[in-house]
């Protein structure tokens, strides 16, 4: 693994925080509620549950290789083929989480701020917004996303209280929606929503205490867990099912519906510019991902030489969709719910094939 610097303990966490939590800006709780129905804040709370699983098995794996993170560990662990097919997986999902939360972020801007800006041209923007802090390495990006901490955690907080005088929560009832074998079932399908706890697998090697990595973790998927329950519980009794089926920007939809007198009002557009700055760092952490895990695969000593192809390649995929609600449906039906497969059960497997090859200890070679 190339050598970026060292990040401490509270910057991993934050950034581990602010990548799972920022989805909540933009579609997450419409595709709770259509999982869930009724019960939409249950769904995360099954999904995060079995995240937290997964994520003990990589951790469990990248353990047996001390001072590999979880693309060479893979490698070690299922030899060349095996270790190449799980690392494109995860490649593949940070990738194509990238790319589409590029479109999504974009058309909110559009939507919001600048509805005659050509789509093409605020895109452009967050690419180039993203290439710069990727091109300044982990600590640059973990940095900015310890120091926007409180601003996401402020803005959901404050979003969530803003909108209790909205709220009706006789409409979570029936209490379990479909069925709570559904809402099991949906959750574990849907475990890749909490996916990006991985970044911290790919970037062990550059962690000050790299022996912390499941506390980290733990840690993060809790605080995230919490934003997701309470925001997507709020947001249910704000749009009822199933009219929350049908807001295709719920964050934004949700803030233009705080009035607190005559000169409180119509301030969705000062949280228009608090997402944009999450957008900002939630991309350059998806896209620092994702280069890092080729940058392994290939060996290179630096990612800096694949960012030019990635903005090619993330702005010509990001076209694709025809629009907003295409975008999100791949995202959270097809992304979330393969993805899970890559990112969780394929350090599954790779552990029990260790296990098999090495032993029940870590590996001392």
């Amino acid at each position: 693994m190339a050598s970026e610097g060292k990040i401490g303990t509270r910057e991993a966490i934050a950034a581990t925080v602010y990548f799972l939590s920022t989805k909540l800006l933009i579609s997450f709780p419409q595709h709770m509620a259509e999982m869930g129905q009724t019960a939409a804040w249950i769904v995360p709370i099954v999904s995060f549950a079995v995240a937290t699983l997964g994520f003990l098995i990589i951790v469990a794996l990248i353990e047996r290789y001390p001072g590999k993170g979880i693309v060479e560990a893979s490698e070690e662990a299922g030899g060349p083929v095996l270790g190449l097919i799980a690392s494109l997986g995860y490649f593949a999902f940070f990738f194509a989480t990238t790319v589409l939360l590029i479109r999504e972020f974009s058309e909110t801007v559009s939507t919001a701020l600048l509805p005659r800006t050509p789509l093409s041209v605020i895109m452009a923007v967050f690419i180039i917004a993203t290439l710069v802090a990727v091109y300044n390495g982990l600590e640059a990006v973990t940095r900015a996303a310890s120091l926007g901490m409180p601003l996401i955690i402020g803005t959901l907080i404050l979003l969530n209280l803003m909108l209790l005088p909205q709220s009706n929560f006789d409409v979570i009832f029936p209490l379990f929606g479909p069925g709570i074998w559904k809402l099991i079932y949906n959750g574990t399908v849907h475990s890749g929503i909490a996916g990006e706890v991985m970044f911290l697998s790919v970037i062990a090697g550059q962690l000050d205490e790299r022996h912390k990595v499941k506390t980290m973790g733990l840690i993060s998927l809790s605080v995230a867990a919490s934003f997701m329950i309470v925001s997507t519980l709020v947001y249910s009794a704000v749009f009822p099912y199933p009219l929350s089926l049908h807001i295709t920007y719920p964050g934004y939809e949700a803030s233009t519906l705080i009035y607190s007198g005559r000169f409180l009002q119509h301030i969705e557009v000062a949280f228009v510019f608090l997402w944009v700055i999450s957008a900002c760092i939630h991309l350059a952490l998806s896209g620092y991902t994702a280069t890092v895990i080729i940058r392994d695969m290939l060996k290179l000593p630096s990612h800096k030489p694949l960012l030019p192809a990635f903005a090619i390649l993330g702005f010509t995929f990001a076209l694709v969709p025809s629009d907003v609600p295409q975008a999100t449906h791949v995202d959270f039906m097809t992304v979330k719910t393969y993805g899970g497969l890559a990112i969780f059960v394929m350090p599954l497997i790779l552990l029990l094939i260790a296990r098999l090859k090495t032993g029940p200890g870590p590996d001392r070679r």
